[in-house]
């Protein structure tokens, strides 16, 4: 499976999908909403705030072409690493050092094929619907319920038995160093976002 930003200069490949991934999640978290807006692309979120990822092992994620255009943001020092192209503004993907998850922004799946996550079958689990926008018709938990868990566990577990989050194409063979330094977007700009 390959995966793209918007105008196609960043292309990864991802070896062992969907077999080895535990389909799409979606997440309401304010995190993830303030994240959206800092950089400018609330076009990323649902219509109640939510972000879907669906996350991929690490290992198991090659860039093709592109890897000089990700950009690393973090709403804090000590925040997620959320990844972005400079050339077009992508939300690609969230990490975080030495964990065995690559969330993957759902929009690198269907730009070229927009009907492709609905081939892959429906959202496994909703989190976080406290910060959700207005009132979702579907079932979210407030937090990350029993839903949630169950539907990432398997394959996190996996991931820490194989080994599955190094080497990430993210982070330098250290497996803590970003390949780009981190932009801190800061409080102010998470706040003003919200």
């Amino acid at each position: 499976m390959k995966i793209r930003c918007d105008c196609g200069r960043f292309e990864a490949e991802l070896r062992g999908f969907p077999r080895n991934s535990p389909g799409r999640l979606v997440c309401y978290c304010d995190d993830c909403q303030a994240f959206a807006r800092a950089i400018g692309r609330d076009d990323v979120l649902d219509p109640y705030g939510g972000t879907e990822v669906v996350p991929v092992y690490p290992r198991e994620t090659f860039f093709l072409k592109g890897r000089e255009l990700l950009r690393c943001n973090r709403l804090t020092p000590r925040g997620l690493f959320r990844w972005t192209t400079t050339c077009c503004n992508t939300p690609i993907a969230n990490t975080r050092p030495g964990l065995t998850w690559v969330g993957v922004f759902h929009n690198t799946y269907t730009v070229e094929d927009p009907n492709y996550l609905e081939r892959l079958g429906p959202v496994r689990s909703r989190i976080m619907g406290r910060h959700a926008k207005g009132n979702p018709p579907f079932a979210v938990d407030d937090g990350i319920g029993v839903r949630g868990v169950l539907a990432v566990l398997p394959f996190m577990a996996k991931g820490m038995l194989l080994r599955m989050a190094r080497p990430s194409p993210f982070f330098e063979a250290d497996g803590v160093t970003p390949i780009s330094p981190p932009v801190v977007l800061g409080v102010k700009e998470k706040e003003d976002a919200t």
